[in-house]
């Protein structure tokens, strides 16, 4: 079962990705890990449980506090959570790629990309990982690679829009404007109501999917 991180996109400008917006630090900052130690007595108790059993329902209430912590920039207390769904299932892609989404947003890209590319070796078919890999290369100034990358997953889900979208932002920083217009508009046409893609201001933006 794959989960989502949130509702809200985060989107950053492709030719920035030495700060990128979401992505604001490489290293790990004492202030984004407020809760920490809350976090951690809250894990004891889980272990807890989780020596008991590990049906479905622990594991997706896991994902779901790490999801949390990461949609506040909570990133350690994230990692600690899908660091125990990994200790109760060492294949679950949505802690695979919660780290790698992590380690993204640290600006830490080699170590989020062998997340993803461990999600992809359990599930070579999970989209999102395949964009999110795509995004991480972007990030690194590597744009032809993470075209190829945005077109597996669009390969996979022709109407994947955050992929269909991020090509043509990798295309449009690569200079190819004209193509990223047309990978651009077909992201529009599947979707009409992306906030993202739609925006005017927003053409040169590559989207993590979460």
């Amino acid at each position: 079962m794959k989960e989502n991180l949130g509702t809200t996109v985060k989107t950053f400008p492709i030719n920035k990705y030495s700060v990128i917006g979401p992505i604001i630090v490489t290293i790990f900052l004492a202030p984004l890990f407020v809760g920490t130690a809350d976090t951690s007595h809250e894990i004891k108790n889980i272990e807890a449980i989780a020596s008991q059993t590990t049906n479905s329902t622990i594991v997706s209430e896991l994902i779901q506090k790490g999801n949390m912590l990461f949609n506040k920039s909570k990133y350690e207390g994230a990692v600690q959570w899908y660091d125990q769904v990994l200790k109760i299932d060492p294949r679950s892609v949505d802690a695979l790629n919660g780290k790698g989404l992590v380690f993204n947003n640290l600006g830490r890209y080699q170590e989020a990309i062998k997340w993803f590319d461990k999600a992809l070796k359990v599930d070579p078919t999970f989209v999102g990982a395949l964009n999110n890999k795509g995004v991480t290369l972007a990030n690194l100034g590597r744009y032809e690679e993470a075209i190829k990358w945005f077109d597996k997953a669009i390969e996979i889900d022709p109407n994947f829009v955050d992929a269909l979208y991020n090509k043509g932002g990798a295309l449009g920083e690569l200079g190819k404007y004209d193509e990223a217009m047309v990978w651009t508009n077909k992201a529009l046409d599947i979707d009409k109501t992306n906030q993202n893609a739609s925006n005017p201001k927003n053409k040169n933006l590559i989207l993590p999917n979460e």
